[in-house]
């Protein structure tokens, strides 16, 4: 996470930027105040030094004496800080002044100098003392042609009283009220300065005392907020990775502390529940463990029903198997039995002796491969992968069904044909056919017609063994579920037949494609690698 989107980040900008504003706002008043102080001050201190002027040169001006009154005037210009002392009469012109240039010169009665007392048609009134000063801007020429400073000029009329009005020396008129004005220009740089030092010093002050307060403030936020929120996110990383033996040490009675109490109290009840749901799920794997051990057994004995029904359902054909050989075989014994008892026997019998026992003996052979087979089908073992001929398989398990065709007339078409031995256990491949072609010949209890078929495809290393019938069909809503365990159309069926075989073909990465129309029979297509 950016610094800049933390919360600690947002609070010292806020608080910033209220110190910014605070601090602002009272250096602003604290200036304006101090101006105001300074300029009041300098103020006053012009006045003064108006009024001393005015009283220095009263004796003087009494006695006529302009020149000791010019050079009180021009001693007292030449202070620091006085820009110019002059005097002009009530008419305007320039009598005195500290710069010589100016003497004889005419001053407009509207300037800045002239205004407070004269505006238009206004006689000249007594003013106060805030009323006869002004603030301008005079050219600085030591700085610049184009620099200007501040300066503050006052003005000291002089009134005609009766102490000028009865002098001896040069009496005036009484309708004369103001014989002259003193103007004293005082240099408001000294001030300017001393201001803009203040405003630096205010500034320093403001920028330090924010820095320090935000370092403050981060200091505090750090320890109180920052750190302990650190701590709780870190903790629920640790247990979100499931680590719920970590807990958050409480450090303050504070909300934070509270905080991290209720979050050790959270932990607490994970562990609780952690604990419960471990329990819950030992006690439910068992219990699972329990009935897959039960739906094994109860599987197993199923699949060996279905094999029973299978054996139970070829019973009758193997028995009509058995019988025709060993009627064969007795009725070689009885006619060998009956011509010794009759003593037809001698020599030239031995080879048609000889012959009788060669028929009886393919005929016990072919009842042996008969009850074998059957072993075969019925003994349960493991599966047993081998090189096999798939063609062989099916040639003997249709030998083994060949007579409930028969009893249930339906015509077999066998169009194998020898294909690649592939790998696959011989004993559970029968019992595919096997129990295809049975499903197939109950398919068919009024008669059909049993196709058998094959082919290799060898650039996808396949092949395929297609059985198909003409029975009665699936409807299309019980393709889906063919497969199903213990799901049959059949009212005496088990539903266990197709899908015994769809998991043996799985088990040897093959698989079983289904195509069903109800009157139109049946087609099941086994497809099993090469290898």
């Amino acid at each position: 996470m950016k610094w800049y989107n933390s919360i600690s980040a947002k609070i010292i900008l806020c608080v910033a930027g209220m110190i910014l504003v605070v601090n602002g706002a009272l250096a602003f008043v604290y200036l304006r105040i101090q101006q105001e102080d300074l300029d009041v001050t300098v103020l006053r201190n012009a006045s003064q030094l108006s009024e001393t002027i005015k009283k220095s040169i009263r004796n003087d001006m009494f006695e006529n004496r302009k020149e000791a009154a010019y050079k009180i005037m021009n001693t007292m210009g030449q202070q620091e800080g006085i820009e110019k002392v002059r005097i002009y009469s009530s008419d305007g012109k320039i009598l005195f002044s500290t710069d010589k240039s100016e003497v004889g010169r005419m001053v407009d009665q509207r300037g800045e100098a002239c205004y407070g007392c004269h505006s238009e048609a206004r006689p000249l009134e007594r003013l106060a003392t805030s009323e006869r000063s002004r603030i301008f801007y005079s050219p600085d020429n030591n700085a610049g042609p184009d620099a200007r400073h501040r300066v503050l000029g006052i003005i000291n009329p002089m009134y005609n009283d009766s102490t000028c009005s009865s002098a001896t020396c040069h009496a005036h008129p009484e309708s004369i009220k103001v014989l002259g004005v003193i103007d004293v220009t005082m240099d408001l740089a000294a001030v300017d300065a001393m201001m803009a030092k203040g405003r630096r010093q205010v500034l320093l002050v403001s920028v330090v005392s924010i820095v320090a307060i935000c370092v403050i403030v981060a200091l505090v936020l750090i320890h109180f907020f920052t750190r302990p929120v650190k701590e709780l996110v870190l903790g629920t990383h640790r247990i979100s990775g499931g680590d719920l033996d970590h807990f958050i040490p409480v450090a303050t009675n504070d909300e934070m502390g509270h905080l991290a109490s209720s979050f050790n109290q959270m932990t607490r009840d994970l562990q609780k529940a952690n604990a419960e749901i471990q329990e819950g799920i030992r006690n439910l794997e068992q219990k699972v463990e329990e009935r897959t051990q039960e739906l094994k057994a109860t599987q197993s004995q199923l699949l060996h029903s279905e094999k029973l029904a299978a054996v139970g359902a070829l019973a009758a054909t193997v028995a009509h198997e058995i019988n025709n050989p060993l009627t064969g075989v007795y009725t070689y014994i009885r006619l060998m039995e009956r011509k010794i008892d009759l003593g037809q026997h001698g020599p030239a019998d031995v080879g048609k002796y000889k012959g009788y026992l060669d028929t009886m003996r393919r005929e016990v052979e072919r009842t042996a491969a008969i009850v074998q087979n059957l072993l075969d089908f019925t003994r349960p073992k493991e599966p047993a992968c081998k090189p096999m001929s798939i063609s062989k398989v099916v040639e003997e398990s249709l030998s083994l069904v060949g007579n409930k065709l028969r009893l249930n007339n339906i015509e077999v078409v066998n169009r194998m044909r020898p294909l690649p031995d592939i790998m696959a256990d011989p004993a559970h491949m029968k019992q595919v056919f096997i129990n295809l072609m049975v499903n197939a010949c109950e398919a068919m209890e009024d008669g059909g017609t049993l196709t058998i078929g094959c082919e290799c495809d060898e650039a996808e290393n396949m092949v395929t063994v297609e059985i198909s019938d003409t029975g009665v069909g699936i409807e299309a809503e019980n393709l889906a579920r063919i497969f199903d365990p213990f799901f049959s159309t059949k009212e005496k069926g088990t539903g266990l037949g197709l899908s015994v075989v769809h998991g043996i073909v799985s088990r040897h990465n093959g698989k079983v494609d289904i195509e069903s129309a109800p009157g139109n029979g049946t087609q099941l297509r086994i497809v099993l690698p090469i290898s």
